[in-house]
């Protein structure tokens, strides 16, 4: 996913993204628990790709606060005028978010992106933006204040679907008491059960609920 100068453009992105993998997961929870190894494949796909969506539209949200942009209703977005590339935005994030490692680089900007910061954390982008002096960082206070797990939940899923070890599925499993879920399921039955008073699926409520705060980011 790609910076852009317009929020509008960056939010169709994703969009699409989390459409096809809402649709998959909703294929995925409604087959037959016969058929649970494909299921198990699709539940894990759109888990690992949802991670990997949320850190890549974040990345790139960040990066397109240094183009001045436009938001989907016609505001414009403005930072510091020390901020005249990526690279230094990258370095702000850093310092913002791994200080001790921004102290020991000796003053270079060129960080590798396995250096960088967790973007799918949202703590990550908030203290970006505000290292940057991003001029909605208000705004993206109150898109992160709506009340959802699925940014710490999803990392522990994507962690048992990555690694697949007594360790992560049980620290899967024991999130299900969150959501009113028996822990004695299979990480990928939780997330096509609903949770206490909901009425779809685990997965897409969590895919709904980033689709809701990424567009509120970019109104």
């Amino acid at each position: 996913m790609r910076p852009a100068q317009r929020f509008d453009t960056l939010y169709m992105a994703v969009s699409r993204r989390l459409s096809r993998l809402r649709n998959l997961a909703d294929s995925a929870s409604t087959r037959p628990a016969s058929e649970f190894s494909r299921t198990n494949m699709e539940i894990s796909f759109v888990s690992i790709e949802l991670h990997t969506t949320i850190a890549n539209f974040s990345r790139a949200y960040f990066l397109s606060c240094t183009l001045n942009p436009l938001t989907m209703t016609g505001r414009r977005v403005n930072c510091h005028s020390l901020i005249a590339s990526y690279l230094d935005a990258i370095d702000a994030s850093m310092k913002a978010c791994k200080l001790s490692i921004w102290r020991k680089s000796s003053g270079t900007k060129t960080w590798d992106r396995r250096d960088e910061p967790p973007w799918h954390q949202p703590e990550t982008l908030i203290k970006s933006c505000q290292e940057i002096g991003c001029s909605h960082h208000s705004d993206i206070l109150t898109a992160f204040a709506i009340p959802t797990q699925v940014f710490g939940h999803l990392t522990k899923f994507r962690n048992f679907y990555a690694h697949r070890n007594q360790s992560t599925i049980d620290i899967a499993k024991n999130l299900a008491t969150s959501y009113s879920i028996p822990t004695t399921m299979h990480p990928t039955q939780i997330l096509r059960s609903s949770a206490y008073g909901r009425y779809q699926p685990l997965i897409l409520d969590w895919v709904d609920d980033v689709r809701n705060i990424f567009e509120i980011l970019c109104q």
